[in-house]
């Protein structure tokens, strides 16, 4: 009898892992040949400031600009509201802006907005704010808080 148990323990199948570990192997050899790695570093064009000599006079800083987002969806630029509150395309805004832009490049500065959203405002209102920033082609527009 003792001999029968041991038979049914021998004719048991037993799993072979080694075919799917070469499996596998391969697999990771043939991925790591294909792939490619590219170590290309991106080009962000940001100049390091240079050594400035004290006898030159300090260089005007850019005219900023404040464009606050209140909850209600009103929109002020410089403390000037513009625009109605419901408006998605802001002409009024990007007008002023527009002109902003003419007056700062006839002077010779940048224009700096910065734009402050209330916390419980609206992102499709700020988003509308940033449209009229692209609109009137002002590339330094940053995010601040309210004061």
């Amino acid at each position: 009898m003792a001999r029968r148990g041991n038979r049914l323990l021998d004719s048991q199948d037993r799993v072979d892992l080694t075919p799917m570990i070469d499996i596998v192997f391969l697999l990771l050899i043939y991925f790591m040949v294909t792939t490619q790695l590219l170590k290309q570093e991106a080009d962000l064009g940001i100049t390091l400031p240079a050594e400035v000599p004290l006898d030159q006079p300090p260089e005007n800083l850019p005219d900023e600009h404040f464009i606050e987002v209140n909850p209600d969806g009103q929109v002020l630029l410089n403390g000037q509201p513009f625009d109605d509150p419901f408006s998605i395309t802001l002409p009024d805004l990007t007008g002023n802006l527009q002109r902003l832009k003419q007056s700062s490049e006839l002077a010779g500065v940048d224009t700096l907005i910065t734009v402050m959203p209330a916390d419980e405002a609206r992102h499709e209102r700020v988003i509308a704010v940033l449209n009229a920033c692209k609109s009137a082609d002002i590339k330094m527009v940053s995010f601040g808080t309210p004061e």
